[in-house]
């Protein structure tokens, strides 16, 4: 039988870290085509809400597949971290 709740939370992380690939990728390419440091590009706005975005995917995923409950706790703490961060960027992007 398929253990759905494990193939749903796994898809959660992948998910996430196939997107935080797929920002780093478009914003180095980004970088390298208006002759910015990639220092300078991932400091902006628009990867770091992706950044963010992944980081909560991940602790999603995460948590739903942890075993001990300090693992838990500790990808919970991440994924709060996370929603507070994309609230932050989105309120910044609001003024």
């Amino acid at each position: 039988m398929i253990n759905w709740q494990s193939v749903i939370f796994n898809s959660f992380w992948i998910s996430g870290l196939a997107l935080l690939l797929a920002a780093f990728s478009y914003h180095y390419w980004d970088a390298t085509q208006n002759d910015r440091s990639l220092r300078q590009q991932l400091s902006r706005p628009g990867f770091l809400l992706f950044f963010w975005f992944a980081m909560l995917l991940v602790s999603i995923g995460l948590v739903g597949t942890s075993q001990q409950l300090w693992e838990m706790a500790l990808w919970g703490i991440l994924a709060l971290l996370a929603i507070v961060a994309i609230a932050g960027l989105a309120r910044s992007a609001a003024t």
